[in-house]
Formats: C-alpha cells, structure tokens, sequence
C-alpha cells in the first residue's frame, strides 16, 4: 500500500513539474545582433512563459522539446523523429536574448554521439527553427553565420501540454 502511495505522488509530483510555467523571460536588452528585439510587433515574444513542452509535426516528421527556464537559461530533451530516418533523442541548453533562443542539442543517432547548433525564433506561445548555411567540425554542425539566419513559420514548435 505504501509503495503504491508512493508512486502516486511521484506521479503527480512529475505531472506538476512538467505543467510548470515557469518564469517569464523579458529581455529588453538591444544588441547589434538581435535586432527583431527593437520591433515593436515582437513585444509579445519577449514576455512569454517558455517552460513548457512544444511539439511540432510536419508531414510525417515529429519533434518534441520540453524546457525549463532559469532566468535566461533554458534547458531540458529534445526529439526528432523524422519520417524513414533515423531518430535523434538528446538534451538542448541554451539561452534567450531577446527574443532568440539558441544553444547546442547534444543528441544520439546510429549510436553516435553528435552536437548541432540549434536557434529559435519565440513568437507567443510558438518556436520558429531557423535554418541557415551550416559548418561541421569533427561530431558539430554550427551555423555559419548567426547573423543571417531565416527562421521557419512554416513548421513550428507550438506549446502543447505536457503529458508523461
């Protein structure tokens, strides 16, 4: 009886973690580099509540990321699933200025451990993946230049909740 206390409140104890929402972000630093903070229209993405878990499906390919915010620092898993692929599972760090988000994906594919330089676009309760010209080095792919990357609206990750 007591181990299945236990884990009910363990259980619950994850489900409330997972459904924190966290701290807000609110950078109004301007920085050469991030211009899209000094656009009025992107006020909304600098006040937004990024702890959560975001989803975003296209075609056939899934991704998932969960984060958890600490101040501007955000961390937590992050999956792809892309159809007749293989799929990467791994863990994103990275941090928030203005309203970008970027960082490094440390992630497992084919049994090889690689790290790709990953950067968002936060747009209210969405991520937008950037893309642009990249470099690999050894087991990293970073992107070439920071300053001109596209970011994709196409194919979001959208805040969904969390489940276990």
């Amino acid at each position: 009886m007591q181990i299945s206390r236990l884990c009910l409140v363990s259980l619950l104890l994850a489900a409330v973690a997972c459904n924190n929402p966290g701290e807000k972000i609110s950078d109004g630093s301007k920085t050469a580099q991030d211009s899209a903070a000094t656009d009025p229209s992107s006020t909304a993405a600098l006040d937004t509540t990024l702890s959560g878990c975001y989803s975003s499906v296209y075609n056939r390919d899934t991704s998932a990321l969960q984060i958890e915010t600490k101040g501007a620092v955000v961390s937590g898993p992050l999956s792809y699933s892309l159809f007749e692929k293989d799929r990467n599972d791994g863990t994103f760090q990275g941090e928030v200025q203005g309203n970008i988000l970027s960082g490094w994906y440390l992630f497992k594919s084919e049994g090889t451990m690689s790290v790709r330089q990953l950067a968002f676009k936060v747009k209210g309760n969405q991520l937008w993946p950037a893309t642009g010209e990249l470099e690999q080095h050894g087991d990293t792919t970073a992107f070439k230049n920071m300053d001109r990357l596209q970011y994709d609206s196409l194919r979001p990750f959208v805040k969904v909740t969390c489940v276990l």
